[in-house]
């Protein structure tokens, strides 16, 4: 019975002795979790402040002054964004580490019980082999028989808990194991997330230096460059507003298969403009359909939201043109032929993140929210088509896409 009173305390100072290793790891870990977690909630109050500098800028007057301030505003909060989420990647990865530590030190666990458990088998197997009249000739007297018969008992009931500890222990590991996963994919979001914001800030960059360059930094060539812009940019919605009020008459109901809340909302903001003719105070020109000529016509939703948020596929399908007007109509879009007789568009993004041909899946990040070409501030275009009408057709400034366009919200 010493020997095995011995035993028991070698085994078991020879597994406390990396426990507390493994518990002053731990403990540094949660540490630097903990110090990023207070990293991240001061960015998120700079980028509350740089919001609301950028909100300060949406009612100003239309000057080079004002539109580098918007410009230089937009940058400090892609800034900020872009250290919040290196920031999260670093904790995720240390999350995901010390997720990886546990797992192992919980396959260690594991192991070590299933060894217990066989020598608590194997114990068991040798009491079997003898009978209760060589187990009392073994003892000197009868007391030690009992304490024996005790022993055997007590074994048995180890073996039922041993197994009980390995079902929790295993139950514990798979949790943790679905913890890790989720964590990488989270971690893979990031990292698609950073390189999206990496080029939102790239391109208001490049913006404020070709905006300087062509300007040469004066008020009267800015005003200049604006009118000439805004006559340019009339031509170009009155041609696109005449040829999708054309294809409209050719769109076939019958090749539709999609109705109600088949869509994902791209982004859920709150609708800055609706579908359809607009009344005079919000109209940029005049379409002879629109409210006795009265009103101007807008063929999407456009949804509010900041420069750099996340744009996501309305629905399943093929990327089917990713283009750039420059500082016309759209400027960076991308479209998707979806399967079911209808294409979206979404337009005015900062970065794009597929390439023609793509298969997307409902939900899959696919830009990133801007104010490129005829836009006053960051904001989602939303545009469905009818795809038996729709087509990309170059024009001077770029491809653009043109079709049949229906209601987006007799489909979200």
């Amino acid at each position: 019975m010493l020997k095995i009173r011995l035993s028991v305390f070698l085994i078991t100072i020879l597994l406390i002795t990396p426990l507390f290793s493994w518990a002053d790891l731990a403990s540094d870990l949660q540490n630097q979790i903990n110090q990023k977690q207070t990293q991240i909630q001061e960015l998120q109050k700079q980028i509350a402040q740089a919001k609301s500098a950028i909100t300060a800028t949406k009612g100003q007057a239309t000057t080079l002054k004002n539109q580098i301030a918007k410009l230089e505003s937009q940058i400090a909060y892609l800034e900020s964004q872009i250290k919040l989420t290196q920031t999260q990647i670093s904790q995720t990865n240390l999350i995901i580490g010390g997720l990886a530590s546990d797992i192992q030190t919980q396959e260690i666990s594991i192991n070590k019980h299933i060894g217990d458990l066989g020598e608590i088998i194997r114990a068991i197997h040798e009491f079997d082999q003898e009978s209760p009249f060589e187990i009392v000739l073994k003892n000197s007297n009868f007391s030690d028989f009992l304490n024996q018969i005790q022993y055997i008992q007590n074994l048995q009931t180890n073996v039922q808990n041993k197994l009980s500890s390995i079902k929790t222990l295993k139950q514990e590991l798979e949790k943790q194991k679905a913890d890790q996963e989720a964590q990488k994919t989270s971690l893979e979001a990031l990292k698609k997330q950073l390189n999206g914001q990496s080029v939102a800030l790239d391109s208001q960059a490049e913006e404020k230096s070709d905006l300087l360059s062509t300007t040469k930094n004066q008020e009267k060539q800015y005003q200049s460059m604006l009118t000439s812009l805004e006559k340019q940019q009339k031509q170009v919605e009155q041609e696109i507003y005449e040829a999708e009020l054309k294809l409209q008459a050719e769109i076939n109901p019958g090749l539709i298969s999609a109705g109600k809340g088949v869509f994902l909302w791209p982004i859920k903001n709150s609708i800055t403009q609706s579908y359809g003719c607009l009344l005079t105070s919000f109209a940029r020109r005049s379409y002879p359909l629109c409210n006795d000529s009265k009103g101007g016509f807008h063929n999407g939703i456009d949804i509010d939201g900041d420069i750099g948020d996340p744009i996501k596929a309305a629905y399943n399908g093929t990327i089917s043109g990713v283009g750039n007007d420059g500082k016309y109509s759209y400027g960076k879009w991308i479209t998707i032929n979806h399967g079911n007789g209808l294409t979206t568009l979404y337009a005015h993004l900062s970065a794009q993140s597929v390439s023609v041909g793509q298969k997307v899946k409902i939900g899959d990040i696919i830009g990133y929210m801007g104010s490129t070409g005829y836009s006053t501030g960051s904001h989602l275009h939303f545009t469905v088509f009818a795809s038996d009408t729709f087509s990309i057709q170059s024009k001077w400034y770029g491809a653009v896409p043109i079709g049949g366009t229906l209601n987006p919200m007799n489909y979200l």
